[in-house]
């Protein structure tokens, strides 16, 4: 089976699983008295709007993570409506969200949405189940109202909606690209959970307030607004780092004359290498980050060493080695380049573990450093240096050919090569005679 076809398959399964959800609840709600009650018409309808309009909010924490509030409406109809009209409101709220994303033209395809509506429900659904069989839930609206006693069922809710809504995206995600979902799953949890956790208690305190009195749950604007602008604080100050640490590696390149303007080319190259090995867009953002500052360790190595024109002593390569994990261990002191930390410490090692710093081999080398060590190596060959000219591209492609199974991974490297010839930086000798085996992913 393709992913192509597994990917088709599982947003079957999803759609199926949360059409069966809302059709079963909406048939259990016509054959209850509820659907004649005012009070929870009006309520439902009162909370369709109000988890409409957390939808339409969105807090920017990176390229890569976009957080929407609708978790704070969401959580709130969970513990406010009926547990079937809940999840109808649901339902149907993120299909039409979605749905008008589609017709707006800010989806370009169906698959987004519908593992998004199709998500929700099923998340909704895992919470909402978490909360009813986790002890304590029944003092959540008892006559002695104690939260304290309903805390851990508040807690399982919150706990089983994200992970389950981070797990189905990230399924497919994975079929999607040629990433594992472990690789997918672990990123998208770290990056999100103090965001989602703040949203989380927003939406419980929402329902708390509705509950004793509605009119009170209009204070919740207070604490929205203050999550919103510590998510905005967080993005400008992690955006602020970034353009300060890229500040930093760029006077490698000035400082070092030899490697001007190195670290840009290598990003651009990067970025075009890691999309066409499938990785996701937010993988893919993590090592163009890595390349742009993959160097930065250099700002360690004095100038008599960085700037020698000509080949280094035994004693002057072994320091020159050190760059790598110079730069990763400066990057450490930096949130925003966690993800790039082991590329930049790796992007030395080699395929047949003959590298360093660690001596890694084959796969046990991140997938950034292994398409940031190709690049870096092809960009430098075929650069001018002040003590010696630039390799032709095609001598370049052939060091990298002797260097497949050696020093570069096949696969990064034939990729490579492959999009040197689609741009027609390359063009093979006998281009009838294919010498490479180039590994695609069938992703749809």
């Amino acid at each position: 089976m393709t992913r192509r076809h597994a990917l088709h398959g599982y947003l079957a399964a999803i759609g199926i699983g949360s059409i069966a959800i809302v059709g079963y609840c909406l048939y259990q709600v016509v054959q209850s008295s509820r659907l004649h009650s005012v009070n929870v018409l009006v309520t439902s309808a009162i909370f369709l709007v109000i988890t409409w309009a957390c939808t339409q909010r969105s807090a920017y924490l990176r390229d890569s993570s976009i957080v929407n509030l609708g978790s704070i409406g969401v959580i709130a109809t969970l513990l406010v409506l009926p547990a079937e009209n809940a999840l109808i409101l649901i339902g149907f709220g993120k299909t039409v969200s979605e749905t008008l994303l589609v017709l707006r033209g800010e989806r370009r395809s169906w698959r987004a949405p519908a593992v998004n509506a199709g998500g929700s429900v099923l998340a909704a659904m895992a919470g909402l189940c978490a909360f009813q069989l986790t002890p304590g839930h029944e003092h959540l609206w008892a006559a002695n109202f104690n939260p304290a006693l309903a805390l851990p069922a508040l807690l399982a809710l919150g706990v089983a909606y994200h992970l389950t809504e981070v797990f189905v995206v990230s399924i497919a995600i994975t079929l999607t690209s040629s990433e594992s979902l472990s690789a997918i799953f672990v990123p998208l949890i770290r990056d999100m959970i103090m965001p989602e956790i703040s949203l989380i208690v927003v939406g419980i305190v929402f329902a708390v307030l509705w509950h004793f009195r509605p009119v009170l749950s209009g204070f919740i604007i207070v604490p929205m607004y203050v999550s919103l602008r510590s998510f905005e604080s967080e993005a400008r100050l992690r955006k602020e780092t970034i353009e300060a640490v890229l500040r930093m590696a760029e006077s490698i390149d000035y400082r070092d004359t030899g490697t001007y303007e190195h670290s840009q080319r290598l990003a651009e190259m990067t970025q075009e290498l890691a999309a066409a090995l499938g990785l996701t867009p937010e993988h893919i953002a993590e090592i163009v980050l890595a390349s742009r500052v993959h160097d930065l360790g250099k700002i360690g190595i004095s100038n008599d060493i960085l700037l020698k024109p000509g080949s280094l002593t035994p004693e002057e390569r072994h320091i020159m080695q050190d760059h790598p994990s110079i730069g990763a261990n400066i990057l450490s002191s930096y949130s925003a380049f966690q993800g790039s930390i082991d590329i930049v410490r790796h992007h030395h090692e080699r395929w047949d573990g003959r590298g360093y710093p660690n001596g890694l081999r084959g796969d046990d080398i991140p997938i950034g450093s292994r398409v940031i060590t190709v690049v870096d190596s092809f960009d430098s060959m075929t650069a001018d240096r002040p003590y010696r000219r630039g390799m032709t591209v095609d001598d370049a492609v052939s060091r990298l050919k002797d260097g497949m199974g050696t020093q570069f991974d096949p696969r990064v490297s034939a990729t490579f090569i492959q999009l040197l010839i689609e741009k027609g930086t390359y063009v093979p000798v006998d281009s009838s005679v294919p010498d490479l085996r180039i590994v695609t992913w069938d992703a749809g």
